[in-house]
């Protein structure tokens, strides 16, 4: 019997691996039926689809929502239970990076390539259909130009070749990039985004990843073996299945560099936050992207060292 992800969640609950939600199971729900549809329709021949066009194609959706309520959870039940072999998830601003470094390589043989393409975005976009029926978005955000002066066409493309949507976020569709350049010439891509996928916001009762380290034990010392361990399983803990990648953080024409990020947590040593030659704004960029830090190899603070004890000043008066 093959169980559905309504099932799987209703497990994980009698389980007690989770916490019933209403707000999720609803959502449950939907990415149910959503995956009957979506299923069926990646069953019919490309000629029927192309055919059918918009038309057939079933919605996406864009699911967003605060910090820890679910989001990812939802996202594993509803990706890992998909009977969808040509299915891909990746986090947002890494699938970016992929698009630019294949733009970038285009660009570089500076010519048409063999097929006759000569648009690099219809290129990257060809290169996706090639292997992806459903494309899933982990935290899904547009922070940097050069990402949004792309988006809009290359996700026409994406929707007018028939790529089925999934995307987590925290905010609503309306308010990405929001503060951006030029952002008038952005409202067109959320314009073609709402359009094509159903817009969920997801208000679950409260934020469960927080729980997972409330009244938990939150500094280790001193710097040992078993501290470090328990300083890693706090941090499996609390991002559980999120996936961990590096990330960079636009910031005035240049980039902060997260080499442990997992959605709005990030994990850094001591050395890369207060040897590093950060300043205040790198700090206020931080903390705007992220809301748990974690730290590790905290030295003993020398006052001897009054330079490194500035950054620590720096650090502690706008993140912490």
């Amino acid at each position: 019997m093959n169980l559905t992800i309504s099932d799987r969640f209703e497990r994980l609950v009698k389980d007690k691996e989770i916490q019933f939600d209403q707000k999720q199971y609803e959502l449950i729900n939907i990415l149910a039926e959503k995956s009957e549809e979506f299923i069926a329709y990646t069953k019919q021949s490309l000629l029927k689809r192309i055919i059918n066009k918009k038309m057939n194609r079933p919605l996406g959706m864009y699911i967003y929502g605060q910090v820890g309520r679910g989001k990812s959870m939802i996202m594993d039940l509803f990706y890992n239970n998909i009977d969808i072999s040509q299915k891909r998830r990746v986090h947002f601003n890494e699938f970016m990076n992929e698009v630019h470094e294949q733009i970038f390589i285009w660009r570089k043989k500076n010519g048409v390539s063999k097929n006759g393409d000569s648009d690099p975005v219809l290129m990257v976009a060809k290169l996706i259909e090639k292997d992806c029926k459903l494309l899933c978005f982990d935290e899904f955000q547009v922070e940097d130009i050069a990402d949004a002066m792309i988006l809009g066409r290359l996700f026409k493309i994406l929707f007018e070749m028939g790529i089925l949507i999934i995307a987590t976020s925290n905010i609503h569709p309306r308010n990405l990039y929001s503060e951006g350049l030029n952002r008038d010439t952005f409202i067109p891509f959320i314009d073609k985004l709402e359009e094509n996928m159903e817009i969920y916001n997801l208000q679950a009762e409260k934020d469960y990843r927080i729980d997972r380290i409330k009244n938990k034990r939150v500094y280790f010392s001193p710097i040992n073996g078993q501290n470090k361990k328990n300083f890693y399983e706090a941090w499996q803990n609390l991002i559980g299945s999120i996936e961990v990648t590096s990330r960079s953080i636009p910031l005035k024409g240049r980039e902060i560099e997260v080499s442990v990020s997992a959605g709005k947590f990030a994990n850094f040593s001591f050395d890369e936050l207060c040897v590093k030659p950060l300043g205040v704004a790198d700090y206020l960029a931080i903390s705007n992207n992220y809301n748990i830090i974690f730290i590790s190899n905290v030295p003993k603070l020398d006052s001897k060292k009054k330079k490194r004890n500035k950054k620590v000043y720096k650090f502690d008066r706008y993140i912490l």
